[in-house]
Formats: C-alpha cells, sequence, structure tokens
C-alpha cells in the first residue's frame, strides 16, 4: 500500500489540530505526514530537502487535506524560529510537534568516532529537538495547550556499540522529554517520547543495516522489523485528546525487544 493511501488511525482522531512534523521527508514522518492528514490534521511537514516535503504538502492539498511543506534545518536556530513563525502566520496556532528529525551514523567504535560527526549527530537530534520545544511551547500555552512527541530509540536504554553517538543523543532525549513535561505540565503542555526499535522503510528494503538485519531480528521477540506507519500512529495517537493524561511517559514500539531479547535469542 502506497504511504499516502494508508490510513494510521481513525478518520478525526487529529481533527483541526496543527502539528509540525520535522524529519518528514522520508520512513516515519513520511508516513506521518500523510497519516496525521488522514486523521484530520493540519500538517506542517519540513525537513532539509524542501523540494520532496513541498511536493508531498501538494499531494495532500490535491487529496482533500491540509498541508504546508516548508525547508528546515532543525539544527538551525533561525531556521527553527522562521518555521514556527511561518505555521502560526499561515495557520494561526500549533497544537502538535512530532520531533522526528533524526540522521543515520556511520557503524564505528566510540573512540573511532570523528569529533565532528560527534557533534553533527548531537545538533540533529537533541538540540534540534530542543530548539523546536523552545520555540513551539510558547505558542502552545498562547492557544491553551499543546502536545509534542519526541521520537527516540531503543539504543537509548540498549547500547547499539557500531553506533555509539546514537546511544547517547537518543538518551539525552530522555532527559529532555521528562524536565518539557515535568515544567509545562501546567500550562496544559504534554511531552512524551517514542522508544523506537528497529524500523524497515520500504525506501531502505534492500541496504538497511548493512547486512546486520539478521542478527538483529534475534533480539526482537516479534521476529520482525517494525514499519514506519507503525510508528507513526502511536505518535498519533499520544499528539491526540485520547492520551489527555499520558504526560512524560516513555512509549516503547520495539516489538517488545527491551521486554525480552534474551528470550528471542534463545528461541523462547
Amino acid at each position: 500500500m502506497n504511504e499516502k493511501d494508508r490510513t494510521i488511525v481513525p478518520a478525526g482522531t487529529l481533527q483541526d489540530k496543527v502539528i509540525i512534523i520535522t524529519g518528514a521527508s522520508q520512513g516515519v514522518g513520511l508516513s506521518a505526514g500523510y497519516g496525521f492528514a488522514k486523521a484530520g490534521a493540519t500538517v506542517v511537514i519540513c525537513a532539509r530537502r524542501g523540494a520532496i516535503v513541498e511536493a508531498v504538502a501538494a499531494e495532500i492539498e490535491e487529496t482533500g487535506g491540509r498541508a504546508l511543506g516548508v525547508e528546515c534545518d532543525v539544527t538551525n536556530e533561525e531556521s527553527v524560529k522562521k518555521l514556527i513563525s511561518i505555521t502560526v502566520e499561515k495557520f494561526g496556532r500549533i497544537d502538535g510537534l512530532f520531533n522526528n528529525a533524526g540522521v543515520d551514523t556511520e557503524k564505528v567504535a566510540l573512540c573511532d568516532v570523528a569529533f565532528e560527526d560527534w557533534k553533527y549527530v548531537h545538533d540533529v537530534k537533541i538540540h534540534g529537538s530542543f530548539l523546536t520545544i523552545k520555540y513551539a511551547i510558547p505558542v502552545m500555552i498562547a492557544n491553551g495547550g499543546g502536545a509534542i512527541v519526541n521520537n527516540g530509540s531503543t539504543v537509548a536504554h540498549r547500547a547499539f556499540t557500531p553506533a555509539p553517538y546514537a546511544s547517547s543523543s537518543q538518551a539525552a532525549i530522555i532527559g529532555l522529554t521528562k524536565v518539557a513535561a515535568a515544567t509545562y505540565a501546567k500550562d496544559n503542555i504534554r511531552v512524551n517520547m517514542l522508544t523506537t526499535g528497529g524500523i524497515l522503510g520500504i525506501e531502505r528494503e534492500e541496504t538497511a543495516y548493512e547486512g546486520m538485519l539478521e542478527p538483529i531480528l534475534k533480539t526482537i521477540p516479534q521476529g520482525r522489523m517494525g514499519r514506519p506507519w507503525e510508528d507513526a500512529q502511536v505518535a498519533a495517537w499520544l499528539l491526540s485528546d485520547y492520551a489527555s493524561y499520558v504526560n512524560g511517559a516513555e512509549v516503547a514500539v520495539d516489538g517488545a525487544h527491551l521486554a525480552g531479547a534474551g528470550n528471542a535469542m534463545i528461541g523462547r
């Protein structure tokens, strides 16, 4: 099924909410863009590859949804400020934010990581999430509240040694999520986190995980990788009013990887 035809949550789940999605040019973010729109949201989809998100937004509009594609580099403060400003100027409010932007990392041991690569991964994941939260929350408060979902990873809890910068930056997302939730809960702001396991996007079917797919599958009791829409649909629930008392939480979307990887490896 094509991503733009997939219904990830029931129609109306996100009705009339204005939601920003970062990292929306592929994978989970792309699925969220189409899926949130089908659920009734006005989506502002952004990525560094502006032409892609603009084309996706046009497709959503052609099918009756409401969408805007914005080129944005979440590591650049002025770019993030512009994203927030454009959203408010166009739609008058922000009800939700899905911090999905991330970066693939070269597989290398900790002491072999170049410092520039280390900084870049943290700039995209943790600094980018901080910047969007910093500038979106005041707008949400002015409009009576809102919800934020940070897309994190199981590697925050179970180190994936070939990608040490991933484990470090994803662990930082836990702290950011909890401090934002605790600080702004009184303002009707909810901030939660997806602890995402291995996601196999259609565009990465043949090349994903560079030959490591088989051993990774042995650590997943459910016996398969997740798909982008399976992550996006949990984000949609957390952004919806159906999760109105869920705040500061980590929600695992990982096929029981964290719960029982050892059992999966021995076949039980």
